[in-house]
């Protein structure tokens, strides 16, 4: 019998509604009368317990503390900043005026300085050292030391004079020392406190202090001096004073 039947008889002999059940169907539903439906089973077991709730101030306490920053290792001081200055850039302007620093003259402090080459006449005056490498004509007045290196013509005044390698052509009036090496010459009187000569002298020196002639020097004038100092191989030609 099937569902639709079971439901139909059910009806039936409850409350006299539908159709009564066909034979052999009365047999089946007396089995089914007997049959009790099973209960469904209930769990009887324990509830499970709840979860504990989570400690939040666990996670607070063992919370990862950021890395402190590492700071920069410092400087070390400079010495002297006022020193420290940034190089000047270099300019075209320096790169065309460079170019000629190789021959230019050596830079003296407080010195008048004549290069090879130039050519001057006329009268030079300077309150400190002169060094002549030119060629010059004409007069010098110098209140410190005149050095001259080629031949120039001449009259000098100067507290000191140094003719190395050339000729000097006029006369020197000299307040302190004269020196002429063995390669040069003098065609002019001197008067000067001391003179060391190793060249040619043509002229009279007049000498306050002492006269030093070594082994190549020659003097072809008069001398006046206080001492004369004569190495073996010196010559003087001309009258010598001493001492008076």
């Amino acid at each position: 019998m099937s569902k639709k039947d079971n439901f139909s008889q059910a009806m039936y002999e409850m409350f006299g509604l539908g159709k009564a059940p066909e034979e052999g169907e009365e047999e089946l539903v007396d089995e089914l009368d007997g049959f009790e439906p099973v209960e469904p089973a209930v769990n009887d077991a324990p509830a499970a317990e709840e979860a504990p709730a989570l400690d939040e101030s666990f996670f607070e306490e063992s919370a990862v503390e950021p890395p402190a920053p590492v700071e920069a290792p410092a400087e070390p001081p400079v010495k002297n900043p006022a020193a420290v200055e940034p190089a000047p850039e270099a300019s075209d302007k320096d790169d065309f005026f460079g170019s000629f620093q190789h021959n230019a003259p050596v830079k003296r402090a407080n010195c008048t300085y004549f290069a090879e080459g130039t050519s001057m006449e006329g009268t030079l005056r300077s309150d400190s050292d002169v060094e002549i490498c030119g060629d010059f004509k004409g007069e010098i007045a110098s209140d410190g030391k005149v050095t001259i290196h080629a031949n120039t013509t001449s009259s000098i005044a100067a507290a000191e004079l140094v003719l190395l390698d050339c000729t000097l052509v006029g006369d020197a009036m000299v307040s302190g020392d004269v020196s002429v090496n063995e390669h040069s010459s003098v065609s002019g009187n001197i008067r000067a406190t001391n003179i060391i000569c190793s060249g040619v002298i043509k002229g009279n020196l007049n000498v306050q202090g002492n006269i030093t002639l070594t082994e190549n020097a020659q003097v072809l004038g008069d001398i006046k001096t206080g001492t004369l100092a004569m190495s073996r191989g010196a010559k003087v030609s001309g009258k010598i004073d001493m001492g008076s």
